[in-house]
């Protein structure tokens, strides 16, 4: 979701812990749930899930309100109707193991390049484009989607966690609003603009990488765990859960020195800013990067046996690289599938300062199937940004934010290219449009103050700002502020 992680490295099944013992009688491992000591290691987790009726977690904000919250948390999602049958469909017949019957949600598919994944209380599953790449058969999909939902019927998410979650993407959204609030200001190319501009990326790359849960070892490990157990149950291949775990590790070991690399870069923008308001903020996704979690290796060994305790006597089940395989040859799965690979392969040749090669793989990415869609359109306008094609970045932008699937930070980069051109009754305008599409979103209160002092309307600036004083968070109410001392532009007849 990562790349990535809930703070740090991405992650779909960040955690950590001892290993298990193995052998009958053994002692059980130090993570082990309560009930499991109990009982002793001998009892599933699955014969502890009480089957009937699912009970909706006490955290849950209703279907729609969970995606849009986190449609708007990231670069939007990914629309292809056979894959999202295919993931639904597996999905179920997961659940169906499980013995609840009404439980919430579906598989959502997030235009996110790293290996992860994560659910929600309202038993939505986001699985990131990079991660399914990374998988070869129908026991890895439904492996992922059973360590997600397991942390669903088990009641993991909890208020401290999701309030976590929270804290990132307020921090988050409080520095990219600054930084470009502060940039749209600058006169010309200076030193602080490019400072300005380094905070912009940041704060993007940060959001494929930060806003995750950050669950505990041993939450981690009962996914896991009852994840093997509704593999078994609904005929799949048990150590699926294994090979996941190993593809997680794999891709952890290929990703270590850009993620180093990435919270290096936060570190030194957090000591950079040190005496300022986004200092602060930069500290608190450091610390978050921080965070140590166990290793990968010891939820693999720990998976192993417990695989081998319970279902070690069973006939072995083959795993199925041909229903995955088949739908991925979809035309238009397949299609989707490498479209998304180009836009991912032309934001990382962006950030490594290679802005032709990266227009290249963005104009292939951005037809067909995903001509209309919000990433390959972003990285598009980005990519052409770079070369001075500010006229094509905004038409770019212009397709991705009439995409069936709208995101936020599209409409906000939209809004600057416009402001930068010197457009700025043409901003006002968008800024409107995308307050109304994300039902008055607040995130767009500094745009609109800004906006308003440059087109000389001052008395409606105060006026906005006030209100943003008065209903605001204390991040909102500090942008609204910086907005409002924004230099008076003449006013426009």
């Amino acid at each position: 979701m990562q790349v990535i992680r809930a703070l740090s490295v991405p992650a779909l099944l960040l955690a950590a812990g001892c290993a298990g013992g193995g052998g009958d009688g053994a002692k059980p491992p130090s993570w082990a749930p309560s009930f499991m000591v109990a009982k002793g290691v001998n009892a599933t987790l699955l014969s502890t899930l009480k089957a009937g009726a699912y009970e909706p977690s006490s955290l849950a904000v209703g279907e729609e309100k969970d995606l849009a919250q986190h449609r708007g948390d990231a670069l939007g999602f990914v629309r292809s109707a056979a894959l999202e049958q295919y993931l639904n469909d597996t999905r179920q017949k997961v659940l169906a193991a499980s013995g609840k019957t009404g439980v919430p949600g579906r598989v959502i598919i997030l235009a996110n390049p790293g290996f992860e994944a994560f659910s929600s209380p309202d038993g939505h599953v986001y699985l990131a484009m990079g991660l399914l790449e990374s998988l070869e058969s129908a026991d890895e999909v439904a492996a992922i989607i059973a360590h997600e939902i397991s942390h669903v019927l088990l009641k993991h998410h909890s208020s401290d966690l999701l309030g976590d979650v929270q804290r990132k993407g307020q921090a988050l959204y409080e520095l990219g609003v600054g930084a470009k609030t502060a940039l749209a200001g600058e006169r010309g190319v200076s030193k602080r603009d490019s400072r300005n501009m380094t905070n912009v990326q940041l704060a993007t790359d940060a959001t494929d990488k930060l806003v995750l849960p950050a669950w505990s070892r041993g939450q981690e490990r009962e996914a896991d765990l009852l994840g093997v157990d509704l593999l078994v149950e609904s005929r799949s291949a048990g150590p699926a859960m294994i090979s996941v775990l190993e593809k997680l590790q794999a891709w952890e070991t290929a990703n270590k020195e850009a993620e180093d690399a990435f919270s290096e870069r936060l570190k030194q923008a957090s000591e950079r800013n040190i005496n300022e308001a986004v200092g602060v903020v930069y500290q608190r996704l450091v610390d978050s990067v921080s965070v140590k979690h166990p290793k990968t290796s010891e939820r693999i060994d720990d998976t192993a046996q417990y695989f081998e305790r319970h279902y070690g006597t069973r006939s072995a089940v083959e795993p199925q690289a041909g229903p995955w395989k088949a739908v991925r040859g979809r035309s238009e799965v397949a299609q989707v599938l490498e479209n998304y690979k180009r836009a991912f392969a032309a934001r990382r040749l962006l950030e490594q300062g290679k802005p032709q090669e990266a227009y290249g793989a963005a104009k292939a990415a951005a037809i067909g199937r995903t001509a209309a869609d919000a990433y390959p359109n972003w990285v598009l306008a980005h990519s052409a940004a770079s070369l001075g094609r500010q006229g094509e970045a905004i038409e770019a932008l212009r397709r991705a934010v009439s995409s069936t699937e709208p995101v936020p930070l599209v409409y906000e980069d939209l809004i600057f290219a416009y402001e930068r051109s010197g457009s700025i009754p043409v901003a006002l305008q968008w800024t409107d449009r995308a307050s109304n599409v994300f039902g008055g979103a607040a995130r767009f209160k500094p745009h609109k103050i800004r906006l308003l002092r440059k087109a000389g309307r001052i008395a409606e600036a105060q006026t906005l700002s006030v209100d943003c004083a008065l209903n605001g968070t204390s991040e909102l109410k500090r942008a609204c502020q910086e907005a409002n001392q924004t230099p008076a532009g003449r006013a426009q007849r």
